[in-house]
């Protein structure tokens, strides 16, 4: 049985739009968009919130914003059918190896 990807959320960034145009880089991760400055991450197993953060440009070299980075071991809420089939779904993808940004 393989380990399920890691679950990110994204909250409360300074820079929407600065991360947003961060996110459609950051293949082979996924992402979910689900406010204005919140975003579900999915990323192999092994990948640290700090990873996630220097990528997005949170920390880092090349900081464009401020935010927050939490990885989430569980979850429990109330959204729309498909939020919940997209984590499911997500964290058991084969998602190719990361290299280093």
């Amino acid at each position: 049985m393989t380990t399920p990807n890691a679950l990110f959320a994204v909250l409360d960034v300074s820079h929407p739009a600065a991360i947003k145009s961060r996110l459609e880089n950051i293949s082979p991760w996924v992402h979910l968009p689900l406010g204005e400055d919140q975003w579900l991450i999915v990323a192999p197993a092994a990948t640290t919130t700090k990873e996630v953060s220097d990528r997005l440009g949170i920390t880092g070299d090349e900081a464009l914003s401020t935010g927050i980075i939490v990885r989430v071991e569980n979850y429990y809420g109330r959204n729309a059918t498909s939020v919940w089939e997209w984590v499911s779904t997500k964290q058991g993808a084969e998602l190719a190896a990361t290299t280093t940004a």
